[in-house]
């Protein structure tokens, strides 16, 4: 195996630094909520008052103006910023399994694994301005999220300046054709209904779309799985007996995202330092095709999620997880 990157250690000063920047993107969601709810309750008690509706379409425009192609002066600045301490805030190795290197001249849709309760490898790891990445992926690689981090204000920017779009067709088809790579969780926030402690959760056996688009397009499946990540955040998600499994459910499918307290270092929404290996397994070439079967994608399918069980058997020890277990479901 090959060890493209590895984060370098810091100071205590450094180290407090690089968790306030990384804090950035849950406390965004926090600010969004203060600006939404604050607008809301002006306007039903202070409906005449000049500073409700300056706070109501501050709120209006950073939810709803498209973001521009271009991240613009500030936000590439302050993306570096984040990204150049992000950088020695994990240790975090980045491992081509194999020594597998990646072309330039193709594109590679990454299925990362696990989503655990927030995905940090991928800004961590995957980010346009990361400098971990091999050559073939460094600065065209997209990361994919839920639409839903894209009507959130304050969040969609930090997520678009990282680079990271929103997991639609139409992005991840125009992202692929035009040569880029994108990085995805094949099992997405649904994994997160069924994370245990001290193991890991792929949602895979029924995830047959991004095989789909990688098929007609003409991209390379790359299994990656970011051990240690899990340890990024504590989590607390509500069930029985206050809920039912069911209520839960119900509830992450209509609004998209699974309902989860994240708690971080010193209480706060600083990403604990955890230790993670990024290991990116050796690309799966699939047949270009338009209308490819359901055997084919189940075919294909079946190859990724043997190529991600023998990548977690083979590197968990190293990484640092010698009793870790992968359910696959």
């Amino acid at each position: 195996m090959t060890a493209t990157g590895e984060r370098q250690k810091q100071s205590a000063l450094e180290g407090f630094i690089a968790a306030l920047a990384l804090s950035a993107f849950i406390s965004s969601i926090l600010v969004a909520h203060v600006f939404v709810l604050g607008s809301i309750y002006l306007v039903v008690t202070q409906p005449w008052s000049p500073w409700t509706w300056t706070l109501a379409a501050l709120t209006a425009t950073l939810t709803f103006v498209p973001l521009w192609e271009n991240n613009g002066l500030f936000g590439e600045a302050f993306m570096r910023y984040i990204c150049s301490h992000a950088e020695a805030y994990f240790p975090v190795t980045v491992v081509c399994d194999g020594g597998t290197t990646f072309s330039k001249d193709k594109s590679y849709v990454v299925g990362l694994e696990p989503h655990s309760a927030m995905p940090s490898a991928m800004p961590a790891s995957f980010s346009l301005q990361s400098t971990l990445l091999p050559d073939g992926l460094r600065g065209r690689t997209y990361g994919l999220a839920s639409s839903i981090c894209f009507k959130i204000p304050f969040t969609r920017h930090l997520y678009w300046w990282i680079g990271i779009r929103p997991i639609t067709r139409h992005w991840m088809e125009r992202l692929l054709r035009q040569r880029h790579n994108v990085v995805l969780v094949p099992g997405g926030v649904q994994e997160c209904l069924y994370m245990q402690k001290d193991s890991e959760t792929a949602f895979l056996k029924k995830r047959k779309g991004f095989i789909r688009m990688a098929m007609q397009c003409g991209s390379a499946v790359v299994p990656c799985f970011a051990f240690g990540q899990s340890g990024t955040y504590h989590w607390y998600r509500p069930g029985p007996p206050l809920l039912s499994e069911a209520s839960v459910q119900a509830a992450s499918r209509r609004m998209g995202v699974v309902p989860l307290a994240l708690v971080g270092r010193w209480c706060t929404p600083a990403p604990f330092n955890s230790r993670m290996t990024v290991v990116l397994g050796k690309p799966i070439e699939v047949p270009h095709k338009q209308d490819p079967t359901d055997a084919e994608l189940q075919q294909y399918l079946d190859q990724f999620i043997a190529a991600m069980q023998d990548i977690f058997d083979r590197h968990k020890a190293a990484a640092g997880y010698p009793h870790y277990k992968l359910h696959i479901m």
